[in-house]
């Protein structure tokens, strides 16, 4: 596959309805980011943009798949087995995925070595979008069988979830992926009779073919409107977090007053005094009562707190995977404060930064708290695909995280910088310019904590926000990592 791809030849494929080929030969990591390009290229001419994150998973699942029957083939004649024998079939696929896994690079060198590679084609005509992906071997009946048993399991699932929570078969490796393919031709309006796979000319072919007049994603709404009123179902923001909220924006009221009503709650109270002996204010000495609480945070800290505050508040810690969460917006907002005032020089939106960062995952959060039982399946999922969770959160629930969380900071009426920061921590160039530095520390801060837990690459980082920063390589980012952790890490260990 070339490493460049030519915008006019793809255009110029999808008028005029000629097929768009490509050879790849085993699986590169860059294919996956070439083909993804390409695919937005052509689609984007057949207006057809909305199809991108469905149709890129989808090729994608289809493209490993390919290459795994590939690598069986050598796999199985090393091992001396006869790939066509029952016997020898059962055997061989013992240890199959462990062994390719464990020896990916050899098994892609030997690929290339006998010129075996895959052909992925675009094809646009008769109202129809078609993808094929040929791998140039043959499948046996026992892999056919296997497929088609997916394919009528798939039936069956009327969700995401339930094809999340399917007890499968994982011997050859592609069977939720498979589930999970047929639940994104559904999302957009198609079903099973939309995929097929069969044997032509000695190669197995793997077809997705959409008939235009049927894609839509008008069950994407009403996923959405279900969720919407899930999310009008959560609790009021706590009366007394509010009057709390109230009197700091009152001039008139005194900070005396203020910590009067904060002391007859005793949780907000230990909270308070939590917060302003953490590592975050950095005091030189331990400060033991509310009146002198209040002073150092002072009022516009104080509402910050308060919004994150009556968030646990509602929310709890029912679950281990939200006592995880909350402990990663504890980090991102520490690494959006030193963002802010280290390479910033941005006093002012300090606090704003802060509990924007504290907040950022409330979507997350929600949904582990309304669907507890298949937030860490999908994120398993995700790991496993290599693919953005906010894919399969839009598509099980019809919004991403980011976006649900917004729509709980709009019930609950937070300031706007707070709404913003939750809502495009994933998508910062969408940003007002008056909340542009509060964005961009948030998504940088998030994307610290993700580039730590190896969950993205330099490459996927907004390079815009990167040189907003002063960043141009991955040496400079890497350095940044490095001392963000060891501030963070320093801090906690005095506190």
């Amino acid at each position: 596959m070339p490493g460049r791809i030519d915008i006019a030849q793809i255009q110029k494929a999808a008028l005029s309805g000629i097929p768009l080929g490509f050879r790849l030969t085993g699986l590169p990591h860059e294919a996956h980011g070439l083909l993804d390009r390409i695919l937005e290229t052509w689609l984007a001419e057949l207006g057809q943009e909305r199809l991108q994150e469905p149709l890129s998973y989808c090729l994608k699942e289809l493209i490993v798949n390919a290459w795994k029957a590939n690598a069986k083939r050598i796999y199985f004649e090393e091992k001396g087995l006869d790939i066509r024998a029952e016997a020898d079939y059962e055997l061989g696929m013992k240890d199959f995925r462990r062994d390719i896994a464990e020896q990916l690079p050899r098994y892609l060198e030997r690929l290339r070595e006998r010129g075996i590679g895959i052909a992925v084609s675009f094809h646009a005509r008769s109202g129809q979008l078609a993808i094929t992906v040929r791998n140039g071997v043959e499948m046996t009946a026992k892999e056919q069988a296997r497929v088609f048993d997916r394919v009528a399991r798939a039936r069956a699932y009327s969700s995401f979830f339930e094809a999340l929570a399917a007890p499968i078969d994982t011997t050859e490796g592609a069977g939720l992926g498979i589930l999970m393919l047929l639940q994104f031709l559904k999302r957009v309006g198609c079903g099973e009779e939309a995929f097929s796979i069969d044997v032509q000319d000695g190669e197995t072919v793997a077809s997705i073919v959409l008939p235009m007049a049927k894609v839509h994603l008008d069950q994407l709404r009403v996923l959405t409107e279900a969720l919407v009123r899930d999310v009008d179902a959560l609790p009021h923001f706590p009366e007394n977090v509010l009057e709390l909220i109230r009197l700091t924006s009152d001039p008139k009221v005194s900070l005396a007053a203020i910590a009067g009503k904060i002391s007859t709650d005793p949780a907000l109270t230990a909270d308070l005094l939590k917060l302003v002996n953490s590592a975050f204010y950095m005091l030189p000495g331990r400060v033991n009562n509310i009146p002198q609480a209040v002073k150092v945070v002072g009022m516009k800290g104080l509402r910050n707190l308060l919004y994150s505050y009556g968030s646990q508040k509602v929310l709890g810690e029912r679950y281990d995977e939200m006592r995880e969460l909350w402990g990663h917006s504890y980090r991102t907002a520490y690494y959006a404060y030193l963002l802010a005032k280290g390479l910033k020089k941005r006093d002012d939106i300090l606090d704003d930064v802060y509990v924007a960062g504290i907040l950022h995952d409330l979507g997350r959060i929600i949904l582990s708290y309304l669907h507890p039982d298949m937030i860490e399946r999908m994120q398993r999922f995700c790991a496993s695909k290599g693919i953005p969770a906010s894919v399969l959160e839009k598509f099980s629930f019809g919004l991403n995280h980011a976006e649900i969380g917004s729509l709980l900071a709009r019930k609950w009426n937070f300031p706007d910088q707070l709404v913003e920061g939750i809502a495009l921590h994933h998508d910062p160039l969408r940003a007002s310019q008056p909340m542009k530095d509060i964005v961009y520390c948030v998504y940088l801060a998030n994307a610290i904590c993700d580039y730590e837990r190896g969950l993205l690459v330099f490459d996927q980082l907004e390079r815009p926000v990167l040189s907003d920063f002063g960043m141009k390589t991955e040496e400079q980012f890497k350095a940044l990592v490095a001392k963000a952790r060891k501030s963070f890490d320093d801090r906690k260990s005095r506190f």
